[in-house]
């Protein structure tokens, strides 16, 4: 009886530290919770050098809008944002430049997170800030508003009336600053019927106007122009574009050319390691003496026209260079002439460095 009596004391003090230590299991943290909504981060490198920043505002309702500081000026990214544990994916809706679905955040603290995507400014494991960055017109919003993202990164407030400068988008100043110069990347552009992202590359300056660059086309048949200055070329034919800013004017000629139409047009392309088909370095000859050579579009790396003379003797295509337009700070900016091998009827091999491109590269018949 003693036995039995000792035996079932052992039987209740092992269920009840059972019951202690499941206790326990279920009072332990889930992990940091993040408040992310209504905040503004800035990025604490800027690599072109301008006066302001990148930055990302984060707003309750979820959605987002991301300021990318890039080698022609500004552009902003927007669409809305989800969070799971220290991970932020902005699902992008619309972005001014680039090509974009998602962009990835880690969360490092409250105050502090990494860009984990690489943008036309901003870099893989640049550090963004909620401190304000010296120099930037923004001011960081409001971190200490009562609402709070949700576990789930809907980015929900907890309801009510709530206005507080958090709950709004950063604004700049609404000062005018007036437009005191214009420039196009060139006066005389040219594009193959069907091209539909072809950029203008206006710049106004200052950079931190407040006056909207505007267009007009004369003839719209020929080529149509949106409000971010990228032109669509439409039908074969000439026409002039106006563009406009604050009180500055500047006409400049397009033509559109009809691709294909001569006997003799060939297209090549590349075949770089790890580069999508579809942004693969490109070049096209009409057969008329022109050609159009289009290298990484993702990153938007190089742009090269001009006029062709294949060498016979030599077994090789010269370009000769008349437009050019590449990103900062890579080869191929100055260059005028561009040499192609012929190894081939259906291959070629280049012989140029250039921003995407190097030499011996090969580039076959498509």
């Amino acid at each position: 009886m003693k036995k039995r009596t000792i035996l079932f004391v052992m039987f209740c003090i092992l269920l009840c530290l059972s019951g202690c230590t499941s206790s326990k299991k279920e009072e332990e943290p889930a992990g940091p919770a993040y408040d992310l909504g209504g905040k503004t981060y800035y990025n604490t490198v800027d690599n072109y050098g301008h006066d302001n920043h990148s930055k990302v505002w984060f707003g309750k309702d979820g959605s987002f809008v991301l300021s990318d500081s890039y080698t022609g000026g500004y552009y902003d990214i927007d669409g809305s944002w989800t969070l799971n544990e220290n991970v932020v994916t902005l699902n992008v809706d619309k972005s001014g430049q680039g090509s974009y679905s998602k962009i990835i955040f880690e969360v490092e603290d409250n105050d502090t997170l990494k860009l984990k995507t690489t943008l036309e400014g901003s870099k893989s494991d640049d550090t963004f800030s909620i401190n304000e960055i010296k120099g930037s017109s923004v001011k960081p919003a409001d971190s200490g508003s009562s609402g709070s993202s949700d576990s789930s990164g809907s980015g929900s407030g907890s309801g009510g009336s709530d206005t507080s400068s958090s709950e709004t988008k950063p604004e700049t100043s609404t000062e005018r600053i007036p437009c005191t110069g214009l420039t196009s990347l060139y006066k005389n552009y040219w594009a193959y019927e069907g091209v539909k992202s072809y950029d203008l590359e206006v710049k106004a300056e200052p950079s931190n106007t407040t006056d909207k660059i505007t267009y007009k086309v004369d003839d719209e048949n020929v080529v149509k122009v949106n409000e971010n200055g990228i032109a669509t070329a439409v039908n074969e034919g000439k026409t002039q574009i106006h563009i406009k800013c604050g009180d500055i004017e500047r006409t400049v000629n397009f033509e559109t050319r009809k691709k294909g139409a001569t006997e003799g047009a060939r297209t090549f392309k590349a075949n770089v390691k790890d580069v999508d088909d579809k942004f693969q370095p490109t070049i096209y000859f009409d057969g008329a003496g022109n050609f159009d050579f289009t290298e990484n579009t993702y990153v938007g790396m190089g742009h090269f026209k001009g006029t062709y003379k294949k060498n016979e003797e030599e077994n090789r295509y010269y370009l000769t260079v008349t437009d050019a337009s590449t990103m900062q700070g890579f080869a191929g900016a100055d260059v005028k002439e561009i040499v192609f091998k012929i190894v081939d009827d259906k291959t070629l091999k280049l012989k140029t460095d250039l921003c995407m491109s190097y030499n011996s590269l090969y580039f076959y018949l498509q």
